[in-house]
């Protein structure tokens, strides 16, 4: 299975190999850091929580979250799901596939997630399948629940070597920030959106969108 919308070509093949991107990762671009900032100032989780990570790669997240909650990885490389269940099966849950063939074999109950992460995967989606994982999202969600997506930004203002940095992402489908804004607005009325710099160690700019689900009465919560 591959995302329509990566690019795996030539030496960015090797980025398909979990042990690799995992270091590639941690010492060049300092991302143990960067969960480290995420779960205590975006995720800020206490445990106890229900969890599913769209995307979770190797799933190294986990060193990042409190004991005691129940996680759900989902991820469509069986190199990344192979590595993660050998490291973290203690710790979580992990699927082979899509968001929605998770539902589809009713491998995760409905309704359930008090968060659903999607750390880098919406950028690497055309419109219409990022728009099928934001609905899907939705339905894995509590009433009350929250989605939390860190993903690549196009600015209006941006330095030249942090727009090349961004543009030469693996992900074919970065988006400016009203675009996302645009794309999120379609599933969910209730959102906010932060554009975050210095996140990892080189020149990159990131945008973090939480998507608030709506009560059980239909009222939606302030954006």
């Amino acid at each position: 299975m591959e995302l329509s919308g990566q690019n795996d070509r030539g030496l960015r093949a090797l980025l398909t190999v979990s042990s690799l991107y995992e270091f590639l990762q941690q010492k060049l671009l300092g991302s143990n850091s960067a969960r480290r900032w995420l779960a205590n100032n975006v995720w800020k989780l206490k445990g106890g929580e229900t969890i599913v990570d769209i995307g979770c790669g190797g799933g190294t997240i986990l060193k990042s979250l409190p004991p005691g909650i129940r996680y759900c990885g989902i991820d469509v490389s069986e190199n990344y799901i192979r590595a993660a269940h050998r490291k973290f099966s203690d710790r979580g849950t992990f699927f082979l596939g899509t968001v929605q063939d998770l539902l589809d074999q009713n491998a995760w109950p409905l309704n359930s997630a008090d968060l659903v992460l999607c750390n880098g995967l919406l950028h690497h989606l055309s419109d219409p399948e990022a728009h099928e994982v934001l609905e899907l999202s939705k339905q894995l969600m509590k009433p009350r629940g929250r989605l939390v997506c860190l993903e690549a930004v196009l600015l209006d203002r941006q330095t030249r070597l942090s727009k090349w940095m961004v543009s030469a992402d693996r992900g074919r489908h970065v988006r400016s920030e009203r675009d996302w804004k645009k794309l999120i607005a379609q599933v969910f009325p209730s959102y906010s959106t932060s554009i975050i710099t210095g996140l990892i160690r080189i020149p990159y700019t990131h945008i973090i969108i939480e998507c608030l689900n709506e009560e059980p009465d239909g009222k939606q919560f302030a954006a």
